[in-house]
């Protein structure tokens, strides 16, 4: 029986011919020339299994080299993007610890505004202070606690709509700064504007009132009766200007001995013209000269922990108290004097390029940065610190002395 094979029409695509080869059951070698001609015109990754040829598609795929180059490329990519990242962070904190220092400022306008222009005192009652008494308890100039003053972050606090009516409603009583750690759980984390983003420590104290200026035994739930080195420690980060809201605590030939830096002359100094310096303000604002050039609160705090708990941050014969800033005993008037004098104040490390964010007098609030630092070694500690801040801050209220 014969087999008649009919080619298929010219205008196919040539599917044809391997369709007819197929139903004949005939092997490429029996119809030549066929596949060869009809298929061969098509790509390579268009072949199919057609069950003629062992022809399949292309299996896509990276080789090893090719995986490692792309795992180079993003591991490069993230070396680079890492510290830009993190710098936008520190740089995000700082932003919002400068918000915090607008907030605190326009809380002490208000403070300023209704307690006869005063700012709150800091101090103690009697203990020696000089210059200060309960009779002022009925000035109207400051803020009490029951029978204690409120420290100064408890009266901000106030002023900036919070009823806070107790120091321990804000803070925990404690000797030092690990009894303080101690009881962190129980300080109120309710003040967000006394907390800079940035402060590794977080925890520090505004130190006055302290001793036996602090009345009672404080919260029930906590109760402590204090003693000579009792002082309130709470979730704090800014230190406020001694020189403008302090009295003076000692006495000099029967008067007060003066602490502030004026005329040239240091304060708390024995120069022969130490009458020449200037007292502190007790918390009156109008006297400040020129409010805008003048500190009245500032980052502040040790840069870390490992600071805080050394003993170095609490010794007031150089460190002092990190959260009171003045220029008694400094070589001059300004930010830089001061914190040469007492060092570890000022937490240079604590945003980008060590600067520091202040609260000035006239209530506005600005980012100093300094521009020259002296490392000194402190009972055997090396110390870095600024001595001078590109914008020029005063720390002394008084005008700026002129040599004549």
């Amino acid at each position: 029986m014969s087999h008649e094979c009919k080619r298929p029409n010219s205008s196919t695509d040539g599917r044809g011919d391997a369709l007819h080869v197929a139903r004949l059951g005939t092997s490429n070698e029996s119809t030549p020339g066929l596949v060869n001609s009809s298929m061969t015109n098509k790509p390579f990754n268009q072949w199919r299994s057609t069950g003629i040829g062992q022809h399949q598609h292309r299996t896509s795929g990276f080789t090893l080299v090719e995986l490692l180059v792309v795992v180079s490329i993003i591991a490069l990519l993230i070396s680079i993007l890492l510290p830009s990242l993190k710098q936008a962070r520190e740089q995000a904190k700082s932003i919002k610890c400068l918000a915090h220092s607008r907030g605190m400022g326009q809380a002490a306008s208000v403070f300023a505004t209704s307690h006869n222009g005063y700012m709150q005192i800091s101090a103690n009652q009697g203990d020696g202070q000089v210059g200060y008494s309960t009779s002022d308890r009925t000035s109207g100039k400051y803020e009490f606690a029951g029978d204690e003053l409120k420290a100064w972050p408890v009266a901000i606090a106030d002023a900036s709509g919070s009823t806070v009516a107790n120091n321990w409603d804000w803070a925990v009583r404690a000797d030092t700064f690990a009894d303080a750690r101690a009881k962190q759980s129980k300080m109120s984390d309710g003040f967000e504007m006394f907390l800079c983003p940035a402060d590794r420590v977080k925890i520090a104290t505004p130190f006055y009132p302290n001793g036996t200026s602090i009345k009672g035994t404080g919260d029930p739930a906590d109760p402590v009766t204090a003693g000579g080195g009792t002082k309130y420690w709470g979730l704090l980060s800014y230190a406020i200007n001694e020189d403008i809201v302090g009295i003076e605590a000692q006495k000099k030939n029967n008067q007060p001995w003066p602490a502030v830096w004026k005329n040239g002359v240091w304060g708390e100094s024995n120069f022969p013209n130490w009458a020449d310096a200037g007292l502190r303000l007790q918390g009156n604002m109008d006297k400040v000269f020129d409010p805008g050039t003048c500190l009245l609160l500032a980052d502040a705090g040790a840069n870390t922990l490992q600071e805080a708990e050394s003993g170095q941050f609490t010794n007031s014969t150089r460190t002092g108290y990190a959260n009171l800033i003045t220029s008694a005993q400094a070589f001059g008037p300004n930010l830089g004097n001061a914190t040469a004098r007492w060092v570890q104040r000022i937490p240079i490390k604590r945003h980008p390029k060590g600067v520091v964010n202040v609260t000035f007098a006239d209530n506005h609030a600005a980012s100093v940065k300094p521009t020259k630092f002296q490392t000194d070694t402190i009972e055997g500690i090396s110390l870095k610190f600024p001595t001078e801040f590109g914008e020029q801050v005063r720390v002394s209220p008084y005008r700026p002395y002129v040599r004549q």
